[in-house]
């Protein structure tokens, strides 16, 4: 028994939908959805919540044989122009803030410094500079298995699923 079935057949015997299962361990439906078919797998602490939640140890949630190489991504998973944008934003409506109190102070001046610094915050908020990419994009490659037709991430040896080999 995989991961993900390990999870849903626990969760099922103790009657707990999807949606409960989140809601109890602070995550979205999506996220135990994913867990359950084996597209993604949660960090230590989140596997440690949900073996105390399902009342089963990590060692029977986590079987050995299905321990991956697993190397992450090098590449960002945020669009750093973003808060670059924001930062330089923020920066300006405190100094416009400043400004505004100083005493000796051109009021046209100290204006302009705070409602630049409000557009500036919100176009870092809103429009990425990559418009190719989400502001955060944690997908992973996937790949479809020959053998059970199940996704899974790419960078799996073996399909986490039914344990058929890719020759690479």
């Amino acid at each position: 028994m995989n991961f993900g079935d390990a999870i849903k057949k626990k969760r099922e015997e103790m009657g707990l939908t999807q949606h409960d299962l989140a809601q109890k361990l602070f995550v979205s439906r999506q996220t135990i959805c994913r867990w359950e078919n084996g597209t993604r797998c949660p960090d230590l602490i989140m596997a440690k919540k949900i073996s105390l939640v399902l009342g089963i140890s990590l060692d029977d949630l986590i079987p050995d044989h299905e321990l991956p190489d697993y190397t992450p991504s090098k590449e960002p998973m945020i669009d750093l122009s973003c808060v670059k944008m924001m930062l330089t934003g923020i920066f300006l409506l405190v100094l416009g803030t400043f400004l505004i109190t100083a005493d000796e102070c051109n009021m046209g001046f100290a204006a302009f410094c705070f409602l630049a610094g409000i557009i500036v915050f919100i176009v870092g908020l809103f429009i990425p500079q990559d418009r190719s990419k989400a502001i955060i994009d944690d997908t992973l490659p996937q790949r479809t298995c020959p053998k059970c037709g199940k996704n899974h991430d790419f960078d799996y040896p073996q399909c986490p699923h039914c344990g058929y080999e890719y020759s690479e």
